[in-house]
């Protein structure tokens, strides 16, 4: 019952084309995208190209010029930040894009004859385009939590994410995260997929455990929604 449930986790070949699990050199599992933050991204990007468009027509008509440059520069400053965050004009277009029509995935490549890491990212136009890459042997846990809505209301408020917890081997970021106290110093975290229902939230981190298992990296549970890494059996095949 459970296998049935889970995301589909296919083996390919370099070429794209599907082998069987003994000569596969690359796992891929397909990420689920919530519908409700498609269509906000939509809105969002809807009301920025608005926004653009009424203040450089107000200003070539010589109306409302101050709130209309004052609109234009905050947009455009805020733009220009994000893509200096992101790489670069590039890379932001295509993250957008990639929010509205891509296609979300997880894969671990064969490198040297040896899985060795995950990444995450986004199918756009025929091109693959990488968000997150996490070195399998430095994955600590996988878990599942609601977020700050229902923590907030009281009550479930279908919030639930998977995160994946690592390594960030950062000695200076640790000591920075204990003084604030924090609950893991020495890890990062990694948010899986979209926020949802319980229900498919589970079967989200449940088929990545899966995922991660098929690559050699021992999962065990640890708790109802949590499952850590077995430290003296991990094999990285």
């Amino acid at each position: 019952m459970l296998e049935k449930e889970m995301y589909n986790i296919e083996l390919y070949m370099d070429s794209g084309r599907k082998m069987t699990t003994e000569t596969a050199v690359k796992q891929e599992m397909k990420i689920p995208k919530s519908n409700g933050e498609t269509n906000f991204y939509f809105i969002v990007t809807c009301i920025v190209i608005a926004t653009v468009k009424f203040a450089i027509e107000n200003i070539l008509n010589g109306i409302a010029l101050i709130p209309s440059f004052i609109g234009l520069a905050l947009t455009t400053f805020l733009i220009w930040k994000a893509c200096i965050e992101q790489g670069g004009l590039f890379i932001f277009i295509a993250n957008r894009l990639g929010e509205l029509i891509g296609q979300y995935f997880a894969e671990i490549p064969v490198q040297d004859g040896q899985r060795k890491e995950i990444r995450f990212g986004y199918k756009l136009f025929g091109h693959r385009f990488y968000q997150q890459s996490i070195p399998l042997e430095k994955i600590e846990s996988i878990e599942w939590n609601t977020g700050q809505a229902t923590d907030m209301a009281g009550r479930d408020m279908n919030d639930w994410h998977v995160f994946l917890w690592f390594d960030h081997d950062d000695p200076v970021e640790s000591e920075k995260r204990r003084k604030w106290n924090s609950h893991k110093p020495d890890q990062e975290i990694y948010m899986v997929g979209p926020s949802t229902r319980k229900k498919k939230t589970e079967r989200l981190g449940l088929s990545l455990i899966a995922f991660l298992r098929a690559a050699g990296v021992t999962l065990i549970q640890d708790k109802t929604n949590c499952f850590i890494r077995n430290q003296h059996e991990m094999v990285i095949e």
